[in-house]
């Protein structure tokens, strides 16, 4: 039993010290995770909370069948799909605020070249305009592959679907990007 599924079992036992415990070692990434799906930091922020309410509600029911990261984003997945339906999001986030969550896309590397930093920062105010154009499915399969680094395997058991639909699924949104953006896909081969 790995450590997080040990913090589950306390936690159905009515353990507050390790649901702290959970919550502080998942807290930032579901967070970031929210935020980028959303693009604004009161929506992460309640559906963050949203998201470990329904955790310790589930911890009774909690079995380790697999790892706790991919329970905990298949509930995210959900929560998230569910929000994007609601509020139809289709919003985009400004350049300051990106940077606030993290998405410096003007980093140091272009801190001598002005041209390049606004270029960087153009693509990628772009890059994130198509992104909130994807279907929400598309978008949160994007950033669970490329934003928490999960396997095409853990994705499909996070988004409840086969690795065949993932595959399919990333290659549509990725395809859909690049279009937008005029520039030639990239692969992604380590499933």
């Amino acid at each position: 039993m790995d450590a997080d599924a040990e913090l589950m079992r306390r936690v159905s036992q009515g353990d507050a010290a390790a649901f702290r415990t959970l919550v502080e070692r998942h807290e930032k990434p579901i967070y970031n995770f929210f935020l980028r799906l959303t693009g604004f930091t009161e929506d992460a922020e309640d559906l963050t909370q949203e998201l470990f309410v329904a955790v310790y509600g589930a911890s009774r029911r909690y079995r380790p069948e697999a790892p706790f990261r991919t329970y905990l984003y298949r509930i995210a997945s959900n929560i998230a799909a569910s929000h994007m339906r609601k509020k139809k999001l289709r919003a985009t986030r400004s350049i300051d605020e990106m940077a606030a969550g993290g998405f410096d896309v003007a980093s140091n590397r272009h801190e001598d070249n002005p041209a390049a930093a606004f270029e960087a920062r153009e693509m990628h105010r772009r890059y994130e305009a198509a992104l909130a154009r994807l279907p929400h499915e598309w978008r949160i399969a994007l950033e669970l592959r490329i934003g928490r680094e999960l396997s095409y395997r853990e994705i499909g058991d996070a988004m409840g679907k086969g690795v065949s639909a993932v595959e399919s699924i990333l290659f549509r949104a990725r395809e859909r990007i690049a279009e937008e953006l005029g520039v030639a896909e990239q692969n992604d081969d380590d499933a």
